[in-house]
């Protein structure tokens, strides 16, 4: 018997996961952390569905699962939104969390050069240069 496929539904809470994403682009975000602006903005979700909603949306390619050295537990896994400006190396502030990625041509020619010479495409996710963000420095004088 040929198995059904399914079909993808759009759903109103996945919605509201990713607006949470879009909503803050340059930052990493938990589930949990998801659940709570969620939950301050009125919208009506459990734990489990924002958990389900980013795997879906893993999935599909509009978030990004953040590799962190420190993290250890399914709670503490940071996503961020995929957005057209992403690149392939990015940093993030050890203090605030903000993530932008490096989008200029000396990085362009270091990820042609990493391809060309030496057969790797480098992975998004894998990416990711910790450091201070220049608010953070500012506060650590």
């Amino acid at each position: 018997m040929k198995q059904m496929e399914r079909k993808e539904y759009a759903t109103r809470q996945r919605d509201a996961v990713l607006a949470c994403f879009e909503q803050h682009p340059k930052k990493g975000l938990t589930a949990q952390e998801v659940y709570q602006l969620l939950k301050q903005q009125g919208v009506a979700i459990g734990r489990t569905t924002v958990y389900r909603a980013i795997a879906h949306l893993c999935e599909s390619g509009s978030l990004v699962q953040l590799s962190d050295l420190h993290t250890v537990t399914e709670t503490s896994k940071r996503y961020q939104h995929k957005g057209k400006d992403t690149g392939h190396i990015s940093v993030r502030c050890a203090h605030c969390g903000l993530i932008a990625p490096l989008q200029c041509e000396a990085v362009n020619a270091f990820e042609q050069h990493v391809q060309e010479d030496h057969g790797f495409s480098l992975l998004e996710e894998e990416c990711m240069l910790p450091g201070l963000c220049a608010d953070c420095l500012k506060h650590t004088d």
